[in-house]
Order: structure tokens, then C-alpha cells, then sequence
């Protein structure tokens, strides 16, 4: 499925770090080991899970279909023996077979023909190997939030604000994951282990916030007209920007845990 974040690629690399240190936490606290595993990190965008699990000790392929991702991740990632970066799609990755003791995707499986890449994170699994699937995701709580997403909501073509790729044709959704993508892993001997979330603050200050909605899913669906106009009435509501004025925006990070359980 085709995004519109290449053409912000650069605004996303500039903005969108923010992978909490919680996210490893959890999965070295239920077993996960990284130190020496061989990892794939599939649409990888500019590197930032792939700089994360190779700081613990893994040794990644990193996956990208977008060129633009693939260009910016050498600025991010830098020079690192441990990290190999590719373009490619998680239908189609370029790797090997029974190759990799984890395969990563980070708040993208929604952009994935589901079917397909199951069957190709299937085959690069080694037996036994576990697929992660995580996304994170700001909860709309505070009064600024919600008059922020009003703005957005006023600038949307259709008035609405649906949720990205495959989630918004969804016919339910568990912990922010359509119930159709536990059907393709089941379906590919990927067996559930476990499935957790963890909610958590994030503090932004204004021209923070604005930068993180003007990389947003929603926003980079708009013309440049619209989501420039769409902005500038945030920063009205906003005021005039504050660099030490703070705001807590809480967030909430969904994570599977699949074991490859084929012979």
C-alpha cells in the first residue's frame, strides 16, 4: 500500500524519534533477546528501530521501499557494521529463508498487503522464531489535543479523520490491531504469545506538537496548501510559541509477539 511519508521524509526524520526506551524494557523483561540475534527490521523508514536494536546488540537487515527512507537512514544510522540497510517491501524482501531470529515491524503492518507480508516474514523466520509487531500512538486526552484534532478534522477533505491503511477497512479493531491480521499470522503458523500495551507521557512544547501532527498520518494525506493552512491554525490556537512551555501528551504502545512454530 503507498504512503504519502515520502514526501515529508525528511520532516518524519527530523520529528518522529521518539521510540520509548520502554519498548526494550518490555521485551527483555518477557525473554526477548537481542544481544547477537539476527534481526529484520522490515519498513525500517529511517532507521530508527534498526540504530535501537543494534545499540542492544543485534545484527540488523533493515527493509525499506521508500528511496527517500533509504537515503536519510545513512544520516541517521551512520557508520554501523551491525546494521545492512535495503530497499524493499515486507511482501517482498530481498532476504533470505529461515534466516532471522526476530523480524521487527514498527507502526507499519498497516501499510502491508496483510496476506502477503505474513507469508513473506513467514518465510525469512527461522523455525521457532519470533515475529514483533508494535506500533505507539498519541491518546487525544487534553482540551489542546482535542481542539488541535478539531482543526485537523475542520481541514480533512471529507470532514473525517479515518485510521491509516488497512485499519480503517477493519471490521474490529483489538488494542489498536485489526482482528484480520490474527487471522493471516495463525494462518503462517505464527502463534500468538503474547500481546500487551503500556501507556505512557511524552512532553512537547508548541512548535513540538505542531511538527508532530504535520507528520501524522492524517496530515500527510492533505495538499501542502491544506495541511500548511491546517497548521498555522494550530499554532493560533496555540499561541504564541513557547519553547519552555510543555505539553504531556500521553501515548500508548501495542505490541504482539508471534512464534514461528513451522517445521
Amino acid at each position: 500500500m503507498k504512503t504519502s511519508f515520502h514526501d515529508y521524509a525528511k520532516e518524519y526524520t527530523e520529528h518522529r524519534n521518539d521510540i520509548p526506551d520502554l519498548f526494550i524494557e518490555e521485551l527483555k523483561s518477557r525473554g526477548v533477546e537481542l544481544t547477537g540475534a539476527k534481526v529484520a527490521d522490515i519498513g525500517a523508514g529511517p532507521g530508527f528501530l534498526s540504530k535501537v536494536l543494534s545499540d542492544q546488540g543485534a545484527i540488523v537487515d533493515a527493509v525499506e521501499p521508500e528511496e527517500e527512507f533509504v537515503k536519510l537512514a545513512q544520516e541517521v544510522i551512520g557508520s554501523n557494521d551491525r546494521i545492512s540497510y535495503s530497499q524493499g517491501s515486507a511482501e517482498k524482501t530481498g532476504l533470505a529463508s529461515d534466516t532471522y531470529d526476530i523480524v521487527f515491524v514498527m507502526r507499519s503492518w498497516h501499510w502491508f498487503d496483510s496476506d502477503e507480508a505474513t507469508k513473506e516474514l513467514s518465510r525469512i523466520l527461522k523455525p521457532g522464531g519470533l515475529l514483533i509487531v508494535a506500533d505507539i500512538g498519541f491518546r487525544v486526552a487534553s482540551k489542546m489535543m482535542k481542539d488541535s484534532m478539531k482543526i485537523i478534522q475542520k481541514h480533512s477533505k471529507h470532514e473525517e479523520l479515518h485510521p491509516a491503511g488497512s485499519k480503517d477497512d477493519s471490521v474490529q479493531l483489538i488494542n489498536g490491531f485489526p482482528v484480520e491480521w490474527f487471522s493471516d499470522w495463525r494462518h503462517e503458523k505464527l502463534i500468538l504469545k503474547e500481546f500487551f500495551n503500556k501507556e505512557y507521557k511524552v512532553k512537547f512544547t508548541d512548535q513540538e506538537w505542531i511538527a508532530r501532527l504535520g507528520t501524522s498520518s492524517w496530515l500527510v494525506r492533505f495538499k501542502k496548501k491544506r495541511k500548511d493552512k491546517a497548521l498555522e491554525e494550530v499554532a493560533e490556537l496555540l499561541g504564541e510559541i513557547d519553547e519552555t512551555k510543555k505539553h504531556k501528551v500521553p501515548h500508548v504502545l501495542n505490541v504482539a509477539i508471534m512464534k514461528s512454530v513451522k517445521k
